[in-house]
Protein backbone atom coordinates (compact mmCIF):
# COMPACT_ATOMS: atom_id res chain seq x y z
CA UNK A 1 0.00 0.00 0.00
CA UNK A 2 1.30 3.09 -0.90
CA UNK A 3 1.65 5.88 1.73
CA UNK A 4 4.31 8.42 0.64
CA UNK A 5 2.88 11.40 -1.49
CA UNK A 6 5.30 11.26 -3.93
CA UNK A 7 4.81 7.45 -4.48
CA UNK A 8 0.83 8.53 -4.47
CA UNK A 9 1.35 11.23 -7.07
CA UNK A 10 3.51 9.18 -9.37
CA UNK A 11 1.36 6.03 -9.20
CA UNK A 12 -1.77 8.17 -10.12
CA UNK A 13 0.39 9.91 -12.70
CA UNK A 14 1.37 6.72 -14.41
CA UNK A 15 -2.35 5.35 -14.63
CA UNK A 16 -3.57 8.86 -16.22
CA UNK A 17 -0.75 8.32 -18.64
CA UNK A 18 -2.09 4.78 -19.42
CA UNK A 19 -5.92 6.12 -19.73
CA UNK A 20 -5.09 8.81 -21.77
CA UNK A 21 -3.32 7.39 -24.19
CA UNK A 22 -5.40 4.22 -24.25
CA UNK A 23 -7.37 6.27 -27.18
CA UNK A 24 -4.48 6.83 -28.77
CA UNK A 25 -3.17 3.39 -28.99
CA UNK A 26 -4.96 2.33 -32.32
CA UNK A 27 -3.12 5.23 -33.84
CA UNK A 28 -0.02 4.77 -31.74
CA UNK A 29 0.16 0.97 -33.20
CA UNK A 30 -0.03 2.09 -36.82
CA UNK A 31 2.49 4.60 -36.42
CA UNK A 32 4.72 1.92 -35.22
CA UNK A 33 3.67 -0.35 -38.05
CA UNK A 34 4.31 2.14 -40.72
CA UNK A 35 7.82 2.94 -39.44
CA UNK A 36 9.09 -0.65 -39.49
CA UNK A 37 7.96 -0.46 -42.69
CA UNK A 38 10.25 2.72 -43.39
CA UNK A 39 13.19 0.40 -41.92
CA UNK A 40 12.09 -2.33 -43.70
CA UNK A 41 12.53 0.34 -46.72
CA UNK A 42 15.93 1.36 -45.68
CA UNK A 43 17.01 -2.55 -45.77
CA UNK A 44 15.60 -2.84 -49.31
CA UNK A 45 17.68 0.07 -50.04
CA UNK A 46 21.02 -0.98 -48.60
CA UNK A 47 20.90 -4.19 -50.32
CA UNK A 48 20.04 -3.20 -53.55
CA UNK A 49 23.05 -0.61 -53.37
CA UNK A 50 25.46 -3.45 -52.01
CA UNK A 51 24.52 -5.90 -54.43
CA UNK A 52 24.36 -2.70 -57.29
CA UNK A 53 27.96 -2.21 -56.54
CA UNK A 54 28.86 -5.44 -56.50
CA UNK A 55 27.49 -6.79 -59.56
CA UNK A 56 29.34 -3.66 -61.13
CA UNK A 57 32.54 -4.70 -60.20
CA UNK A 58 32.05 -7.77 -61.63
CA UNK A 59 30.09 -6.34 -65.07
CA UNK A 60 27.09 -7.22 -64.63
CA UNK A 61 23.89 -5.29 -65.70
CA UNK A 62 22.48 -3.20 -61.97
CA UNK A 63 19.26 -2.76 -62.98
CA UNK A 64 17.51 -5.18 -60.92
CA UNK A 65 19.51 -4.43 -57.33
CA UNK A 66 18.94 -0.50 -57.91
CA UNK A 67 15.44 -0.94 -58.99
CA UNK A 68 15.10 -2.59 -55.85
CA UNK A 69 16.75 0.38 -53.97
CA UNK A 70 14.67 2.68 -55.49
CA UNK A 71 11.74 0.81 -54.32
CA UNK A 72 13.02 0.86 -50.97
CA UNK A 73 13.34 4.47 -50.90
CA UNK A 74 9.66 5.34 -52.22
CA UNK A 75 8.68 2.68 -49.37
CA UNK A 76 10.83 4.64 -46.82
CA UNK A 77 10.16 8.07 -47.79
CA UNK A 78 6.04 7.42 -48.06
CA UNK A 79 6.17 5.18 -44.83
CA UNK A 80 8.03 8.04 -42.72
CA UNK A 81 5.43 10.69 -44.09
CA UNK A 82 2.01 8.41 -43.07
CA UNK A 83 3.82 7.62 -39.43
CA UNK A 84 4.08 11.17 -38.83
CA UNK A 85 0.98 12.13 -39.92
CA UNK A 86 -0.73 9.15 -37.75
CA UNK A 87 1.32 9.99 -34.71
CA UNK A 88 0.69 13.54 -34.75
CA UNK A 89 -3.24 12.38 -34.82
CA UNK A 90 -1.90 10.18 -31.94
CA UNK A 91 -0.83 13.42 -29.85
CA UNK A 92 -3.78 15.23 -31.00
CA UNK A 93 -6.16 12.23 -29.44
CA UNK A 94 -4.08 11.93 -26.05
CA UNK A 95 -4.54 16.08 -25.19
CA UNK A 96 -8.00 15.55 -26.29
CA UNK A 97 -8.45 12.54 -23.67
CA UNK A 98 -6.85 14.55 -20.73
CA UNK A 99 -8.32 17.73 -21.75
CA UNK A 100 -12.08 15.80 -21.71
CA UNK A 101 -11.27 14.24 -17.91
CA UNK A 102 -10.49 18.08 -16.42
CA UNK A 103 -13.30 19.45 -17.76
CA UNK A 104 -15.81 16.68 -17.39
CA UNK A 105 -14.15 16.65 -13.70
CA UNK A 106 -15.15 20.54 -13.65
CA UNK A 107 -18.58 20.14 -14.77
CA UNK A 108 -19.09 17.52 -11.78
CA UNK A 109 -17.19 18.93 -9.42
CA UNK A 110 -18.09 22.75 -10.14
CA UNK A 111 -16.15 26.05 -10.33
CA UNK A 112 -14.28 25.11 -6.98
CA UNK A 113 -12.31 22.64 -8.83
CA UNK A 114 -10.71 25.21 -10.90
CA UNK A 115 -9.81 27.03 -7.55
CA UNK A 116 -6.32 27.02 -5.13
CA UNK A 117 -4.08 28.37 -7.61
CA UNK A 118 -4.42 32.08 -9.81
CA UNK A 119 -6.67 31.67 -12.88
CA UNK A 120 -3.13 32.40 -15.52
CA UNK A 121 -1.71 29.27 -13.24
CA UNK A 122 -4.66 27.02 -13.64
CA UNK A 123 -4.68 27.68 -17.64
CA UNK A 124 -1.33 27.14 -17.81
CA UNK A 125 -1.78 23.41 -16.01
CA UNK A 126 -4.46 22.83 -18.05
CA UNK A 127 -3.79 24.12 -21.89
CA UNK A 128 -0.15 24.21 -21.43
CA UNK A 129 0.98 21.25 -19.15
CA UNK A 130 -1.71 18.63 -21.20
CA UNK A 131 0.04 20.22 -24.61
CA UNK A 132 3.08 18.38 -23.04
CA UNK A 133 1.32 15.42 -23.32
CA UNK A 134 1.13 15.07 -27.20
CA UNK A 135 4.68 14.10 -27.57
CA UNK A 136 4.22 11.02 -25.39
CA UNK A 137 1.87 9.34 -27.60
CA UNK A 138 3.62 10.56 -30.78
CA UNK A 139 6.76 10.33 -30.28
CA UNK A 140 7.84 8.72 -26.82
CA UNK A 141 5.25 5.43 -26.92
CA UNK A 142 6.19 4.95 -30.99
CA UNK A 143 9.89 5.54 -29.99
CA UNK A 144 10.63 3.21 -27.46
CA UNK A 145 9.13 0.43 -29.54
CA UNK A 146 11.23 1.23 -32.53
CA UNK A 147 14.09 1.36 -29.97
CA UNK A 148 13.41 -2.37 -29.25
CA UNK A 149 11.80 -3.29 -32.76
CA UNK A 150 14.12 -1.38 -35.26
CA UNK A 151 17.83 -2.43 -34.27
CA UNK A 152 16.15 -5.91 -34.23
CA UNK A 153 15.04 -6.26 -37.61
CA UNK A 154 18.48 -4.31 -38.68
CA UNK A 155 20.62 -6.98 -36.68
CA UNK A 156 18.89 -9.86 -37.97
CA UNK A 157 19.39 -8.27 -41.78
CA UNK A 158 23.18 -7.67 -41.06
CA UNK A 159 24.10 -10.95 -39.62
CA UNK A 160 22.81 -12.61 -42.72
CA UNK A 161 25.54 -10.46 -44.32
CA UNK A 162 28.09 -10.52 -41.18
CA UNK A 163 27.85 -12.22 -38.63
CA UNK A 164 30.39 -10.98 -36.59
CA UNK A 165 29.41 -7.54 -37.52
CA UNK A 166 26.25 -8.30 -35.96
CA UNK A 167 27.64 -9.39 -32.64
CA UNK A 168 29.80 -6.09 -32.90
CA UNK A 169 26.48 -4.18 -32.77
CA UNK A 170 24.85 -6.70 -29.94
CA UNK A 171 27.82 -5.83 -27.33
CA UNK A 172 27.80 -2.32 -27.87
CA UNK A 173 24.14 -2.03 -27.77
CA UNK A 174 24.36 -4.15 -24.41
CA UNK A 175 26.01 -1.19 -22.41
CA UNK A 176 23.46 1.53 -23.22
CA UNK A 177 20.19 0.59 -21.22
CA UNK A 178 21.81 1.55 -17.69
CA UNK A 179 23.16 5.05 -19.35
CA UNK A 180 19.53 5.51 -20.58
CA UNK A 181 17.85 4.95 -17.26
CA UNK A 182 20.47 6.87 -15.59
CA UNK A 183 19.59 10.23 -18.35
CA UNK A 184 15.73 9.41 -18.32
CA UNK A 185 15.31 9.69 -13.85
CA UNK A 186 17.86 13.54 -14.35
CA UNK A 187 15.35 14.80 -17.47
CA UNK A 188 12.12 13.55 -15.45
CA UNK A 189 12.77 15.35 -11.98
CA UNK A 190 14.10 18.81 -14.14
CA UNK A 191 11.37 18.19 -16.24
CA UNK A 192 9.38 18.62 -13.74
CA UNK A 193 11.11 21.76 -11.99
CA UNK A 194 11.03 23.47 -15.85
CA UNK A 195 6.54 22.89 -15.54
CA UNK A 196 6.85 24.84 -12.16
CA UNK A 197 8.73 27.22 -13.06
CA UNK A 198 6.26 27.76 -16.24
CA UNK A 199 2.98 27.56 -13.64
CA UNK A 200 4.75 30.22 -11.62
CA UNK A 201 5.67 32.40 -14.33
CA UNK A 202 1.99 31.97 -16.23
CA UNK A 203 0.46 32.93 -12.69
CA UNK A 204 2.63 35.91 -11.94
CA UNK A 205 1.92 37.12 -14.95
CA UNK A 206 -2.04 36.75 -15.46
CA UNK A 207 -2.18 38.12 -11.80
CA UNK A 208 -0.45 41.39 -12.64
CA UNK A 209 -2.12 41.86 -16.27
CA UNK A 210 -5.10 41.57 -14.28
CA UNK A 211 -4.44 44.41 -12.03
CA UNK A 212 -2.76 46.63 -14.15
CA UNK A 213 -4.32 49.45 -13.59
CA UNK A 214 -4.08 49.55 -9.69
CA UNK A 215 -0.64 48.55 -10.09
CA UNK A 216 0.58 51.96 -12.04
CA UNK A 217 -1.88 53.57 -9.53
CA UNK A 218 0.18 52.58 -6.43
CA UNK A 219 3.18 53.12 -8.93
CA UNK A 220 4.37 49.45 -8.46
CA UNK A 221 5.63 48.91 -12.15
CA UNK A 222 9.05 48.29 -10.87
CA UNK A 223 9.00 46.27 -7.96
CA UNK A 224 6.26 44.27 -10.33
CA UNK A 225 8.43 43.86 -13.37
CA UNK A 226 10.92 42.67 -10.81
CA UNK A 227 9.04 39.75 -10.17
CA UNK A 228 7.85 38.71 -13.38
CA UNK A 229 11.70 38.97 -14.22
CA UNK A 230 12.68 36.43 -11.43
CA UNK A 231 9.68 34.28 -12.37
CA UNK A 232 11.11 34.36 -16.64
CA UNK A 233 14.78 33.90 -14.64
CA UNK A 234 14.05 30.78 -13.00
CA UNK A 235 12.49 29.26 -15.73
CA UNK A 236 14.90 29.76 -17.79
CA UNK A 237 17.74 28.54 -16.28
CA UNK A 238 15.15 25.69 -15.27
CA UNK A 239 14.68 25.10 -18.89
CA UNK A 240 18.55 25.37 -19.80
CA UNK A 241 19.02 22.60 -16.85
CA UNK A 242 16.85 20.31 -19.22
CA UNK A 243 18.52 21.12 -22.60
CA UNK A 244 22.34 20.66 -20.48
CA UNK A 245 21.28 17.02 -19.96
CA UNK A 246 19.63 16.68 -23.36
CA UNK A 247 22.93 17.70 -24.96
CA UNK A 248 24.98 15.62 -22.84
CA UNK A 249 22.56 12.10 -23.25
CA UNK A 250 23.18 13.06 -27.22
CA UNK A 251 26.60 13.64 -27.01
CA UNK A 252 27.22 10.22 -25.07
CA UNK A 253 24.67 8.13 -27.37
CA UNK A 254 26.90 9.82 -30.52
CA UNK A 255 29.86 8.49 -28.39
CA UNK A 256 29.04 4.93 -28.42
CA UNK A 257 27.67 4.98 -32.00
CA UNK A 258 30.66 6.15 -33.36
CA UNK A 259 32.79 3.95 -32.17
CA UNK A 260 30.34 0.78 -32.64
CA UNK A 261 30.49 2.02 -36.55
CA UNK A 262 34.46 2.60 -36.60
CA UNK A 263 34.70 -1.28 -35.19
CA UNK A 264 31.97 -2.32 -37.72
CA UNK A 265 34.15 -0.29 -40.18
CA UNK A 266 37.25 -1.45 -39.39
CA UNK A 267 36.65 -5.38 -39.52
CA UNK A 268 35.06 -5.12 -42.87
CA UNK A 269 37.73 -3.00 -44.46
CA UNK A 270 40.39 -5.42 -43.10
CA UNK A 271 38.51 -8.64 -43.66
CA UNK A 272 38.22 -7.27 -47.83
CA UNK A 273 41.35 -6.47 -48.27
CA UNK A 274 42.49 -9.87 -46.82
CA UNK A 275 44.77 -8.36 -43.73
CA UNK A 276 42.28 -9.26 -40.70
CA UNK A 277 44.37 -11.03 -38.15
CA UNK A 278 41.78 -13.81 -37.17
CA UNK A 279 39.67 -16.54 -39.15
CA UNK A 280 36.11 -15.65 -38.19
CA UNK A 281 34.45 -18.54 -40.24
CA UNK A 282 32.97 -15.86 -43.20
CA UNK A 283 33.82 -14.71 -46.13
CA UNK A 284 32.89 -11.06 -47.42
CA UNK A 285 32.42 -9.59 -50.38
CA UNK A 286 32.13 -6.42 -51.79
CA UNK A 287 28.17 -6.80 -51.76
CA UNK A 288 27.46 -8.00 -48.03
CA UNK A 289 30.06 -5.65 -46.49
CA UNK A 290 28.96 -2.62 -48.20
CA UNK A 291 25.49 -3.94 -47.44
CA UNK A 292 26.55 -4.10 -44.05
CA UNK A 293 27.86 -1.00 -43.56
CA UNK A 294 24.97 0.53 -45.26
CA UNK A 295 23.04 -1.20 -42.10
CA UNK A 296 24.53 -0.51 -39.28
CA UNK A 297 23.79 3.75 -38.82
CA UNK A 298 20.30 2.32 -39.14
CA UNK A 299 20.91 0.50 -36.26
CA UNK A 300 21.46 3.25 -34.41
CA UNK A 301 19.18 5.60 -35.31
CA UNK A 302 15.86 4.71 -33.75
CA UNK A 303 18.26 4.68 -30.35
CA UNK A 304 19.65 8.37 -31.23
CA UNK A 305 16.60 9.38 -31.34
CA UNK A 306 15.15 8.02 -28.42
CA UNK A 307 17.95 9.88 -26.31
CA UNK A 308 16.61 12.99 -27.64
CA UNK A 309 12.89 11.76 -27.09
CA UNK A 310 13.32 11.62 -22.76
CA UNK A 311 12.18 14.95 -22.84
CA UNK A 312 8.79 13.98 -24.36
CA UNK A 313 8.53 11.24 -21.50
CA UNK A 314 9.29 13.70 -18.67
CA UNK A 315 7.32 16.40 -19.76
CA UNK A 316 4.41 14.43 -19.74
CA UNK A 317 4.86 12.50 -16.50
CA UNK A 318 5.35 16.01 -14.54
CA UNK A 319 2.11 16.69 -16.40
CA UNK A 320 0.52 13.56 -15.46
CA UNK A 321 1.76 13.71 -12.29
CA UNK A 322 0.32 17.39 -11.30
CA UNK A 323 -2.77 16.99 -12.99
CA UNK A 324 -4.00 13.24 -12.04
CA UNK A 325 -3.85 13.85 -8.25
CA UNK A 326 -5.83 17.44 -9.05
CA UNK A 327 -8.26 15.27 -10.78
CA UNK A 328 -8.71 12.45 -8.08
CA UNK A 329 -9.50 14.39 -5.16
CA UNK A 330 -11.75 16.46 -7.09
CA UNK A 331 -13.75 13.36 -8.20
CA UNK A 332 -13.82 12.60 -4.77
CA UNK A 333 -15.48 15.60 -3.24
CA UNK A 334 -17.79 16.33 -6.02
CA UNK A 335 -21.40 16.76 -5.78
CA UNK A 336 -23.90 14.08 -6.42
CA UNK A 337 -26.37 16.30 -8.82
CA UNK A 338 -30.17 15.53 -8.63
CA UNK A 339 -32.20 14.78 -10.93
CA UNK A 340 -33.81 18.09 -12.53
CA UNK A 341 -37.33 18.98 -11.02
CA UNK A 342 -40.10 19.71 -13.42
CA UNK A 343 -42.02 22.67 -11.37
CA UNK A 344 -40.43 24.89 -8.89
CA UNK A 345 -39.74 23.38 -5.53
CA UNK A 346 -40.22 24.78 -2.19
CA UNK A 347 -36.39 24.12 -0.46
CA UNK A 348 -36.21 24.33 3.67
CA UNK A 349 -33.55 25.54 5.27
CA UNK A 350 -34.01 24.00 8.82
CA UNK A 351 -31.14 24.27 11.77
CA UNK A 352 -28.58 23.84 8.98
CA UNK A 353 -25.20 24.10 9.41
CA UNK A 354 -23.20 25.03 6.14
CA UNK A 355 -19.59 24.11 5.83
CA UNK A 356 -17.10 26.03 3.87
CA UNK A 357 -14.25 24.30 1.83
CA UNK A 358 -12.07 27.76 3.76
CA UNK A 359 -13.02 25.74 7.16
CA UNK A 360 -16.02 28.58 8.18
CA UNK A 361 -19.48 27.38 9.27
CA UNK A 362 -22.76 29.13 9.29
CA UNK A 363 -25.16 27.45 12.34
CA UNK A 364 -28.91 27.76 12.62
CA UNK A 365 -29.74 28.41 9.15
CA UNK A 366 -33.65 28.53 9.20
CA UNK A 367 -35.93 29.80 6.24
CA UNK A 368 -38.14 28.84 3.58
CA UNK A 369 -38.42 29.50 0.18
CA UNK A 370 -41.89 28.79 -1.97
CA UNK A 371 -42.26 28.83 -5.09
CA UNK A 372 -44.37 31.86 -7.00
CA UNK A 373 -42.25 34.39 -3.91
CA UNK A 374 -39.50 35.96 -3.96
CA UNK A 375 -37.59 35.14 -1.18
CA UNK A 376 -34.51 37.66 0.03
CA UNK A 377 -31.08 36.83 2.59
CA UNK A 378 -30.49 40.14 3.96
CA UNK A 379 -27.37 40.84 6.49
CA UNK A 380 -24.19 42.17 6.60
CA UNK A 381 -21.40 41.28 4.87
CA UNK A 382 -19.80 38.15 5.98
CA UNK A 383 -22.95 36.98 7.66
CA UNK A 384 -23.53 34.13 5.37
CA UNK A 385 -25.93 34.91 2.70
CA UNK A 386 -23.90 33.29 -0.25
CA UNK A 387 -23.14 30.37 1.35
CA UNK A 388 -26.54 29.63 1.29
CA UNK A 389 -27.11 29.99 -2.20
CA UNK A 390 -23.96 27.89 -2.99
CA UNK A 391 -24.88 25.17 -0.27
CA UNK A 392 -27.97 24.25 -3.16
CA UNK A 393 -25.42 23.63 -5.94
CA UNK A 394 -23.19 21.99 -3.78
CA UNK A 395 -20.21 24.10 -3.26
CA UNK A 396 -20.50 24.15 0.37
CA UNK A 397 -21.98 20.98 1.99
CA UNK A 398 -24.50 20.56 5.21
CA UNK A 399 -22.77 19.75 8.34
CA UNK A 400 -25.67 19.27 10.12
CA UNK A 401 -29.19 20.14 10.18
CA UNK A 402 -31.15 19.48 6.74
CA UNK A 403 -32.08 21.45 3.80
CA UNK A 404 -34.94 19.95 2.61
CA UNK A 405 -36.37 19.90 -0.93
CA UNK A 406 -40.44 19.78 -1.42
CA UNK A 407 -40.33 17.96 2.27
CA UNK A 408 -37.53 15.30 1.54
CA UNK A 409 -33.97 15.89 2.92
CA UNK A 410 -30.76 16.43 0.17
CA UNK A 411 -27.93 13.94 1.41
CA UNK A 412 -24.91 15.99 2.74
CA UNK A 413 -23.16 16.26 -0.67
CA UNK A 414 -25.79 16.92 -3.06
CA UNK A 415 -26.33 19.47 -5.40
CA UNK A 416 -29.40 20.89 -7.31
CA UNK A 417 -27.19 22.42 -10.01
CA UNK A 418 -29.12 20.62 -13.11
CA UNK A 419 -32.64 23.02 -11.31
CA UNK A 420 -31.07 25.74 -10.91
CA UNK A 421 -29.99 29.34 -12.73
CA UNK A 422 -27.50 31.21 -11.05
CA UNK A 423 -26.38 34.85 -11.53
CA UNK A 424 -23.48 35.79 -9.52
CA UNK A 425 -22.01 39.31 -8.66
CA UNK A 426 -19.96 39.69 -11.35
CA UNK A 427 -20.96 37.76 -14.41
CA UNK A 428 -18.69 35.90 -16.62
CA UNK A 429 -18.75 36.41 -20.07
CA UNK A 430 -15.58 35.51 -22.13
CA UNK A 431 -14.71 36.48 -25.65
CA UNK A 432 -17.25 36.20 -28.48
CA UNK A 433 -20.47 38.07 -29.54
CA UNK A 434 -23.83 38.76 -26.80
CA UNK A 435 -25.45 36.14 -28.74
CA UNK A 436 -23.28 33.39 -28.04
CA UNK A 437 -22.69 34.50 -24.04
CA UNK A 438 -26.27 33.97 -23.24
CA UNK A 439 -26.64 30.48 -25.17
CA UNK A 440 -23.66 29.68 -22.85
CA UNK A 441 -26.93 28.42 -20.40
CA UNK A 442 -28.80 26.61 -23.47
CA UNK A 443 -26.29 25.85 -26.59
CA UNK A 444 -28.64 23.88 -28.53
CA UNK A 445 -31.65 27.10 -28.14
CA UNK A 446 -32.97 28.76 -31.35
CA UNK A 447 -31.62 32.15 -32.70
CA UNK A 448 -35.27 33.24 -31.89
CA UNK A 449 -35.09 31.84 -27.87
CA UNK A 450 -32.16 33.41 -27.68
CA UNK A 451 -33.64 37.01 -29.01
CA UNK A 452 -36.39 36.42 -26.63
CA UNK A 453 -34.10 35.98 -23.36
CA UNK A 454 -32.35 39.00 -24.38
CA UNK A 455 -35.46 41.28 -24.72
CA UNK A 456 -36.97 40.23 -21.73
CA UNK A 457 -33.83 40.95 -19.84
CA UNK A 458 -33.59 44.31 -21.39
CA UNK A 459 -30.14 43.13 -23.75
CA UNK A 460 -31.71 44.38 -26.69
CA UNK A 461 -31.56 48.02 -25.47
CA UNK A 462 -27.96 48.37 -25.87
CA UNK A 463 -27.11 45.44 -28.31
CA UNK A 464 -29.06 47.46 -31.47
CA UNK A 465 -29.15 47.16 -34.67
CA UNK A 466 -26.65 49.84 -35.74
CA UNK A 467 -23.93 48.18 -33.27
CA UNK A 468 -24.52 44.84 -34.77
CA UNK A 469 -27.37 43.16 -32.49
CA UNK A 470 -26.90 40.32 -30.48
CA UNK A 471 -23.53 39.58 -33.49
CA UNK A 472 -21.91 42.56 -31.85
CA UNK A 473 -18.49 40.92 -29.99
CA UNK A 474 -17.15 41.02 -27.19
CA UNK A 475 -13.85 41.59 -25.39
CA UNK A 476 -12.07 39.53 -22.38
CA UNK A 477 -14.96 39.57 -19.63
CA UNK A 478 -16.47 41.67 -21.96
CA UNK A 479 -14.49 44.43 -21.62
CA UNK A 480 -16.36 47.54 -22.84
CA UNK A 481 -19.87 47.06 -21.22
CA UNK A 482 -20.96 48.71 -18.20
CA UNK A 483 -21.58 46.02 -15.18
CA UNK A 484 -25.26 47.13 -15.43
CA UNK A 485 -24.67 45.65 -18.63
CA UNK A 486 -23.21 42.30 -17.90
CA UNK A 487 -25.82 42.03 -15.23
CA UNK A 488 -28.50 42.27 -18.15
CA UNK A 489 -26.75 39.13 -20.35
CA UNK A 490 -26.00 37.64 -17.33
CA UNK A 491 -30.40 37.40 -16.48
CA UNK A 492 -30.56 36.67 -20.11
CA UNK A 493 -28.54 33.94 -19.72
CA UNK A 494 -30.85 32.95 -16.61
CA UNK A 495 -33.70 33.10 -18.27
CA UNK A 496 -33.06 31.16 -21.33
CA UNK A 497 -32.27 28.40 -19.27
CA UNK A 498 -35.52 27.97 -17.96
CA UNK A 499 -34.59 26.67 -14.80
CA UNK A 500 -37.02 26.03 -11.76
CA UNK A 501 -34.87 27.53 -9.40
CA UNK A 502 -33.49 31.03 -10.03
CA UNK A 503 -30.54 31.61 -7.47
CA UNK A 504 -29.32 35.82 -7.62
CA UNK A 505 -26.54 36.73 -5.47
CA UNK A 506 -26.26 40.57 -5.50
CA UNK A 507 -28.01 41.11 -8.16
CA UNK A 508 -28.39 45.23 -8.50
CA UNK A 509 -25.13 46.71 -7.22
CA UNK A 510 -24.25 48.11 -10.46
CA UNK A 511 -27.68 49.45 -11.41
CA UNK A 512 -28.93 52.57 -11.37
CA UNK A 513 -32.01 53.09 -9.09
CA UNK A 514 -34.67 53.47 -12.46
CA UNK A 515 -32.53 50.26 -13.90
CA UNK A 516 -32.99 48.45 -10.60
CA UNK A 517 -36.27 49.42 -10.62
CA UNK A 518 -37.13 47.65 -13.74
CA UNK A 519 -35.21 44.89 -12.75
CA UNK A 520 -37.56 44.17 -9.31
CA UNK A 521 -40.52 44.05 -12.13
CA UNK A 522 -38.76 41.70 -14.09
CA UNK A 523 -38.10 39.74 -10.82
CA UNK A 524 -41.47 39.52 -9.80
CA UNK A 525 -42.92 38.26 -13.55
CA UNK A 526 -40.29 35.85 -13.39
CA UNK A 527 -40.91 34.77 -9.95
CA UNK A 528 -44.39 33.25 -10.70
CA UNK A 529 -43.15 30.46 -12.46
CA UNK A 530 -40.08 29.63 -9.83
CA UNK A 531 -38.73 29.57 -6.98
CA UNK A 532 -36.72 32.73 -6.36
CA UNK A 533 -33.84 33.14 -3.87
CA UNK A 534 -31.63 36.47 -3.60
CA UNK A 535 -28.38 37.52 -1.55
CA UNK A 536 -29.05 41.26 -1.37
CA UNK A 537 -27.67 44.23 0.70
CA UNK A 538 -30.31 46.51 -1.61
CA UNK A 539 -32.90 47.99 0.35
CA UNK A 540 -35.06 48.24 -2.28
CA UNK A 541 -34.88 44.44 -3.40
CA UNK A 542 -35.18 43.61 0.50
CA UNK A 543 -39.08 45.92 0.43
CA UNK A 544 -39.83 44.52 -2.37
CA UNK A 545 -39.52 40.86 -1.32
CA UNK A 546 -42.33 38.27 -0.39
CA UNK A 547 -40.02 36.93 2.61
CA UNK A 548 -36.86 38.34 4.51
CA UNK A 549 -34.68 36.13 5.99
CA UNK A 550 -32.20 38.05 7.95
CA UNK A 551 -28.80 36.28 9.02
CA UNK A 552 -25.88 37.69 11.36
CA UNK A 553 -22.38 37.54 11.47
CA UNK A 554 -22.83 35.52 14.85
CA UNK A 555 -24.08 32.78 12.85
CA UNK A 556 -20.14 32.24 11.48
CA UNK A 557 -17.60 29.86 13.20
CA UNK A 558 -14.26 29.73 12.08
CA UNK A 559 -13.21 25.96 12.14
CA UNK A 560 -10.16 25.39 14.15
CA UNK A 561 -6.93 24.54 12.34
Amino acid sequence: MLSNPNEIKEDLGKAALKRWAGGAMGAIRAGIMLELAATAGWVLIAFGVGAAAGNIVQSINPAAPLALAALGAVLRAASAWAAETVLAQAGRKMIAAARKEVFNTASLAGASFLGGEPSGARTAQIMDRTEKLAGYASRWKPGIAMALAGPLVILVATATRSWLAAVILFVTVSILPLFIWLTASETAARGRAQQDALDHLAGAFQARAAQSGIIRAFRAVTRERAEIERASAELRERTMAILRTAFLSTAVMEFFASVSIALVAVYIGFKLLGVFPFETGETLTLASGLTALLLVPEFFAPIRKLSTLHHDRADASAAARMLAPWIESAKGAAPARLAPFRRPPTIDFKNATLAHPDGNEIRNVNFKARPGAVTVIAGPSGSGKTTCLLALIGRTSVAAGAIEIDGAPISMNASLADSIAFVGQTPWLGEGTIEENIALAAPDASPHKIKAAAQTAGVMRFADEPRGGLQQRLGRHGAGLSGGQRQRIAMARAILRNAPILLLDEPTTQLDPDAEAEFIDLLKALAKEKTVVIATHSPALITAADNIVTLQPESIEVAAC
